[in-house]
């Protein structure tokens, strides 16, 4: 009896974990954009740059779809509120990582090493405020961040898809590359700042 039950119960189960809070809609637009950054990844190695900027846009675009879902739906989870900023991460060093094989005419490697250096300290910090039971959500100024580093990986991809032997985008390319650099260390000391209680409480 007691094996037919747990039989009888096993799609019931799944069928819940499918249905629950934390598989909701927005989560899986967000999940979904994982499969998109390593599409997206193949083709910039391989120097599709016209494709793989419609495949950024895309991710861009569910990246904006999954938290206007979440806030209009009331949908909004510790899952997405971590996953969420994750995926961004992937998809922007990633991108800026396959860059230095691909751009080292216009950026330099300490300028990813500081993008990524960055990412993954915040990401330290919002995984040791979580733990304490400290929400850290993105704050203006990260997503300011993410905008600017998104335009910034548009405008290398239209350089390179079409402009590459224009002197002038290749300036606009430079300014590009130096303000996310600027944005992206400032963005990061107002995260520290902003979870300095946390931290000196430890």
């Amino acid at each position: 009896m007691d094996i037919e039950h747990q039989k009888t119960d096993a799609p019931a189960e799944k069928l819940s974990f499918l249905k629950s809070a934390a598989f909701n809609l927005p989560n899986r637009i967000t999940l979904s954009r994982l499969l998109l950054a390593v599409v997206f990844f193949a083709f910039l190695s391989h120097r599709y740059f016209n494709v793989a900027l419609v495949i950024f846009f895309v991710a861009v675009f569910t990246d904006w779809l999954d938290g206007y879902l979440a806030r209009k739906w009331d949908l909004s989870t510790d899952l997405g509120r971590i996953v969420d900023p994750f995926v961004d991460k992937v998809i922007i060093c990633g991108a800026f990582i396959i860059f230095l094989h691909i751009a080292k005419d216009v950026i330099a490697p300490w300028m990813v090493i500081i993008i990524v250096a960055r990412e993954f300290f915040v990401s330290s910090i919002r995984g040791f405020s979580e733990s304490k039971g400290v929400k850290f959500g993105s704050n203006i100024w990260g997503k300011t961040k993410m905008v600017i580093q998104s335009v910034t990986i548009c405008a290398m991809l239209l350089y390179y898809a079409h402009f590459e032997n224009i002197i002038w985008m290749q300036y606009i390319v430079y300014a590009f590359i130096w303000i996310t650099v600027i944005v992206t260390i400032v963005s990061g000391i107002i995260y520290v700042l902003s979870a300095k209680k946390t931290l000196l409480a430890a």
